[in-house]
């Protein structure tokens, strides 16, 4: 297994990494810049679109733009044409804004509000018809949905900083759950080997592999994690304290690309990394329906 740098770029803060497979480009955003960005394949320094307001989530659409998770709603995102235009308002009963999401296997959106502290938040269930509705009121901040098939059931995946990850069974054309169980258990995890990474970290960004392991950023903990229906599976040290998010990418898709959050100067802390040789194959990221 090897951990590189991905060219010499620093974010202040990098998230919603998402590999598009039919243009071989790896899109992410700074936050903390209000910039979205995009790799495409063998390219080291990333181009730029400055967005409206901080991008907090990217997912592929199906007809080849990226809803973007913003300050007042979903956007539609073209890389192309360098255009962005709003898809929806978040709902009143929300309170507030978004922030990481995913597509379902049948083209729905999952995505939740952002809250930086341990208070009450959500999780939601966007319709390509442009319907809400809530799935979980108890998800202080929602980070790293996904959707798989596990154990021969349709599965979602919530991660919420303050807690754990969850699994939720799950109806995808209704956006109804069952009761939610602990997925990817934060108390179960070692001490991490840096000594200066907070043992108690944060659930962040994640994705599937095509085996059904779900892989995890751990903000905090300075790690990434795979944990299956069996718990922990795997850990991996990084030279980064906050890694964000997590994607499969590449021709074969099994690089894991990661990224994070700058921090003291001279640190690899807010560059984008890549992890080869780790003997899995990630899957296509599923895309919304427009």
């Amino acid at each position: 297994m090897e951990i590189n740098r991905v060219g010499t770029f620093t974010t202040r803060w990098g998230e919603s990494l998402v590999w598009d497979e039919r243009r071989s480009r790896l899109m992410f955003v700074d936050c903390g810049t209000r910039t979205i960005h995009w790799l495409d394949a063998g390219d080291e320094d990333p181009q730029t679109f400055h967005a409206p307001s901080m991008p907090t989530g990217v997912v592929p659409t199906t007809d080849g733009r990226f809803v973007v998770v913003m300050e007042d709603g979903l956007y539609l995102f073209d890389v192309d044409a360098a255009s962005i235009a709003l898809l929806s308002r978040y709902p009143e009963s929300l309170g507030g804004r978004c922030n990481d999401a995913c597509a379902d296997l049948d083209g729905h959106l999952i995505t939740g509000r952002l809250n930086l502290g341990p208070e009450e938040g959500s999780a939601w269930w966007f319709a390509p018809s442009g319907e809400w509705r809530l799935l979980d009121d108890d998800i202080s901040n929602t980070n790293g949905p996904n959707v798989a098939v596990l154990d021969g059931e349709m599965t979602l995946i919530i991660g919420d900083t303050s807690a754990h990850y969850f699994a939720y069974p799950y109806d995808p054309p209704t956006g109804r759950v069952g009761p939610r169980r602990v997925f990817g258990d934060m108390d179960a995890l070692p001490a991490p080997v840096d000594p200066s990474a907070a043992a108690a970290g944060g659930p962040d960004g994640a994705t599937f592999d095509r085996d059904g392991g779900l892989w995890c950023a751990l903000f905090g903990r300075g790690q990434v994690v795979r944990f299956t229906v069996d718990g922990l599976d795997r850990t991996i040290d990084l030279d980064v304290v906050n890694p964000t998010d997590v994607a499969f990418g590449g021709p074969e898709l099994d690089r894991l690309y990661v990224t994070s959050v700058a921090g003291e100067p001279g640190t690899v802390d807010g560059g984008l990394l890549v992890i080869d040789g780790l003997g899995v194959q990630g899957r296509p990221e599923p895309r919304f329906a427009v």
